[in-house]
């Protein structure tokens, strides 16, 4: 592109400097003969005017035979057929010489512009080449600097990704380490400690997948109600996502209940199994309404 453009300027100077040139010596192609000599003309029209005179003499002596020999019939009939013959030779041999000369001046005019091109290419000076050089410096500088522009916008749009994800899985973790907390001190009293383990399993398998389907957890009959899981899933569900438009619903909650708690769940219909916050008088898990962060459970500080 660069190289195109310093091409497409030095013709334009060449050209230039050319039309110059072939202006200042056309004038001179034009006013000028295109034969070698002016006396080449002379002669002919010399010859041809005093071939008019003896060819006119013929004419002449025939109408002044018929007069008589009247000599003054015979210089009227001269000098009339020396005007025509004078005339028609002009037309039939100058004529054809103008529009020679005007075809050989093109031609003339044609060459010297392809030489004039050639030595004004040749005599380009070296400040007119260096000027040159600095715009094509300067629009490849210009240009270099819109790429580097262009190319730092891209590196701002992925840092600005890169960012984003991993404030997100930093978030995340941050929540699901926050829950898995929440689920050892909360069900600590209910638990056997070989049972915890699977037990979060499933809780956080539910936590990272809203659709997850559970493994029944049976045992827990005549230790907790499903008043006492149902806030155990609003705690948690409620710092995920839970309403209308978020990750969890009322009806996710209810199947994932229903599915892990079959005892507790067994005699009761999903118009119950939905009030989620609902409370009794022997609550055992209460609800724990997020902390300012939108994570945090209500965990005494001096078990951290």
């Amino acid at each position: 592109m660069y190289s195109e453009s310093a091409n497409r300027w030095q013709q334009t100077r060449v050209i230039t400097i050319v039309k110059g040139k072939i202006m200042k010596e056309t004038s001179g192609i034009n006013g000028g003969a295109a034969f070698p000599t002016i006396n080449f003309k002379t002669i002919l029209y010399l010859l041809v005017s005093i071939a008019v005179l003896f060819i006119a003499i013929i004419p002449a002596r025939i109408i002044s035979g018929i007069f008589s020999q009247d000599v003054s019939i015979f210089y009227i009939s001269f000098g009339g057929f020396t005007v025509l013959l004078e005339f028609m030779a002009w037309l039939f041999l100058c004529a054809p010489m103008k529009i020679y000369e005007s075809i050989l001046a093109n031609k003339v005019m044609d060459e010297k512009f392809i030489v004039a091109k050639a030595q004004t290419e040749s005599e380009l000076s070296n400040d007119e080449i260096v000027s040159g050089e600095q715009e094509m410096l300067l629009a490849m500088k210009e240009e270099t600097k819109d790429i580097i522009t262009s190319s730092s916008m891209v590196d701002v749009y992925r840092q600005g990704c890169d960012d984003f994800y991993r404030n997100q899985a930093a978030h995340r973790k941050e929540q699901l380490d926050k829950i898995m907390e929440y689920l050892h001190y909360t069900m600590a009293p209910f638990i056997e400690p070989g049972d915890m383990e699977v037990f979060c399993a499933e809780i956080m398998s539910f936590a990272i997948n809203p659709a997850y389907e559970p493994k029944p957890f049976v045992g827990l009959k005549g230790t907790l109600t499903s008043f006492d899981v149902r806030h155990l899933i609003w705690n948690i569900t409620s710092r995920l996502g839970l309403g209308k438009g978020k990750p969890y619903s009322v009806e996710l909650c209810i199947n994932f209940i229903r599915t892990m708690f079959p005892d507790l769940c067994k005699d009761l219909d999903n118009s119950t199994l939905k009030n989620l916050r609902v409370t009794s008088t022997s609550d055992k898990i209460h609800i724990d309404l997020p902390g300012k962060d939108g994570i945090s459970f209500h965990i005494p500080q001096s078990i951290k």
